[in-house]
């Protein structure tokens, strides 16, 4: 029996809150695929718009399996196999699109310096190049987890001495690294992007597009820095949740009821806020960008009108067709 409230807490936050993170993250993440697919060829664009899709794929699983687990118990505790697969293949998705993300940071960065000997990392076949990289290498890194996750007393996940490694090898790649790396790169970018305002750009006669593209840009960066703020709030308190409830059950320390369901607790939460940047990006990008909205309101108003047609007011009236006039013989034309 549960000393406190926190079990009831955590059990509604898993059935609603995941749910609804679920479905509006999901909604979010398929607008930004559309929005971001005709400018595919922008290499930063290219990121975001695949980390959208790695994070949907993410928490959809993830959300699945946790609110399945409240009713009829926890389907990788009695499968070996759906045990490592589940938390191989989602580690693999989350990564990568955290991941993406960085590549979406170091991009903007690259961009902001101006410098034509760093421009070859703009180009859409060097991000797909290092998209297609940092995938593969997500694939084979965490390859520990199919080797040594098992089923142990009913649970599914890492035991013994490969716990304690895999909760600091989380806390590190999965709470610090990324956005340690984000907050370097983002920085970067925005002082860049401070220095670019005070030079003067040649226009020339293809000025208004030069001067568009930058807009669109200046944009990117604006989300992508949005983006670094969000994850590195939302993110922070994770790893250090995992590493004091690693080290103090690696060293046995005797912990009550109520202590371990405080460390449940907070467990769940600060998971709960990691997964909040899997669905927040098309959020925060409709906020902070103008560019991003316009193109949200253009989606919306081609949906609109494939939906309802023309209206009958701007319907050009059909023209009425000639007869054809018979005459008889006995029919007189006068002159």
């Amino acid at each position: 029996m549960s000393l406190t409230i926190l079990p009831f807490i955590q059990t509604q936050i898993t059935r609603y809150g995941m749910s609804t993170l679920m479905v509006l993250g999901n909604i979010g993440n398929i607008f930004t695929v559309i929005i971001f697919y005709p400018r595919r060829k922008n290499s930063c664009a290219m990121y975001l718009l695949c980390a959208a899709i790695l994070h949907s794929a993410t928490f959809t699983f993830n959300g699945v399996v946790n609110v399945y687990t409240l009713d009829y118990g926890d389907p990788t505790a009695r499968s070996l196999f759906l045990c490592k697969f589940r938390l191989y293949v989602t580690h693999i998705w989350n990564q990568s699109g955290r991941y993406l993300t960085v590549l979406a940071c170091i991009d903007r960065y690259m961009w902001t310096k101006d410098d034509a000997r760093t421009r070859f990392m703009n180009r859409s076949s060097t991000s797909h190049y290092l998209a297609t990289i940092m995938f593969l290498f997500w694939h084979i890194f965490p390859i520990h987890i199919v080797v040594l996750v098992t089923i142990s007393n009913g649970r599914c996940g890492p035991f013994g001495v490969y716990y304690v490694i895999y909760q600091v090898y989380s806390a590190v790649f999965l709470g610090l690294l990324p956005p340690i790396l984000m907050s370097i790169f983002g920085f970067l970018a925005y002082r860049n992007m401070k220095k670019l305002h005070l030079r003067v750009r040649p226009v020339g006669n293809n000025g208004d597009d030069n001067n568009r593209r930058h807009r669109r840009d200046r944009d990117l960066l604006l989300m992508v820095l949005t983006e670094v703020v969000v994850y590195v709030l939302t993110a922070i308190p994770y790893p250090f949740v995992l590493l004091e409830v690693a080290v103090t059950n690696y060293m046995g320390v005797t912990k009550s009821v109520e202590r371990v369901e405080i460390e449940n607790f907070l467990n769940l939460t600060t998971l709960t806020l990691v997964f909040v940047t899997c669905g927040s990006p098309f959020y925060t990008y409709f906020v902070v960008s103008k560019a991003f909205r316009k193109d949200c309101k253009t989606l919306f108003t081609k949906w609109r009108n494939h939906a309802v047609g023309p209206s009958s007011g701007t319907q050009i009236p059909r023209a009425r067709p000639l007869q054809t006039i018979h005459f008889s013989k006995n029919t007189k034309i006068v002159e």
